[in-house]
């Protein structure tokens, strides 16, 4: 299991600031551009890259429909994306597939998708079809996050995963059961088939995350003999 640090700077100074000794301990960064002004994205761009250069990093443009900051037209989405992607080349380039699906195979130039959805409502009663769809596009890493209301909720989004992986061993699982009683799911990856599980350093970025340095103290024990 990796562990994923979100940096999510306001404006470019805040960029600038970024101590990335801090993130040391991570072992891919994120950068979620949506909490800039999406004229702001691309004059940010060298800052994040420069501070983590040589480090795994993924570009997320996180949507207010799917929980995030900004609110694009689907032009401005893919633009964006793509003039990042191409400049700059991050290892992974979220994009959310059902929010954007008719403008997917836009996408198809680009090797290293992670193909994300994202619901903070609930975990929907079709998850099953969700995680088939996007495992049949066979991205670089399929992403589901979703909330999580009951115990049952969670233990079928682990139970999923772990079905999912066992017949796809090829394809790269992260499933998070966001909130308090899904922090679970966030500790388990490494049972599930989940490759990465997502930390926080000041400010959490989905509900029920863990502080990175408890995370690996949490890898720490789970690790001994």
């Amino acid at each position: 299991m990796k562990l994923v640090v979100s940096v999510m700077p306001k404006n470019l100074e805040e960029a600038q600031n970024i101590d990335s000794l801090r993130y040391n301990d991570a072992d891919i960064i994120e950068w979620r551009a949506d909490f800039l002004a999406k004229d702001d994205i691309l004059t940010v761009a060298p800052a994040i890259f420069e501070k983590f250069a040589g480090r795994e990093l993924i570009f997320t443009l996180r949507t207010i429909g799917e929980g995030g900051k900004i609110e694009l037209t689907d032009d401005e989405y893919i633009s964006i994306i793509k003039e990042v992607s191409t400049i700059y080349q991050p290892d992974y380039i979220d994009f959310e597939y059902f929010s954007h699906k008719d403008r997917f195979e836009e996408m198809l130039d680009f090797p290293n998708l992670v193909l994300s959805y994202h619901n903070f409502e609930e975990t929907p009663e079709n998850m099953m079809e969700i995680l088939s769809e996007l495992t049949s596009l066979t991205p670089k890493v399929v992403k589901v996050s979703v909330m999580a209301h009951s115990e049952q909720d969670v233990l079928d989004l682990m139970n999923y995963t772990r079905g999912f992986k066992t017949l796809n061993p090829d394809q790269n699982f992260v499933t998070i059961s966001m909130g308090q009683i899904g922090k679970i799911s966030r500790i388990t990856s490494d049972l599930t088939g989940s490759s990465w599980s997502f930390a926080s350093l000041d400010e959490s970025s989905a509900p029920g995350q863990i502080s990175l340095a408890n995370m690996k103290q949490i890898q720490e024990i789970l690790n001994e003999n």
